[in-house]
């Protein structure tokens, strides 16, 4: 079976976003990546 990574972005509300997307698809975010966690690209 495929899997589907998405990556989206929202304005200050990703959170609010994707807890409401959890409650109206009974699905669970199995990883918070928040951009100021991530390590910085390679050459950057």
């Amino acid at each position: 079976m495929a899997t589907v990574n998405p990556y989206l972005t929202f304005h200050g509300q990703c959170e609010e976003a994707f807890k409401f997307y959890e409650s109206a698809f009974g699905a669970t975010v199995p990883f918070w990546g928040r951009f100021g966690e991530m390590p910085p690209m390679e050459g950057m």
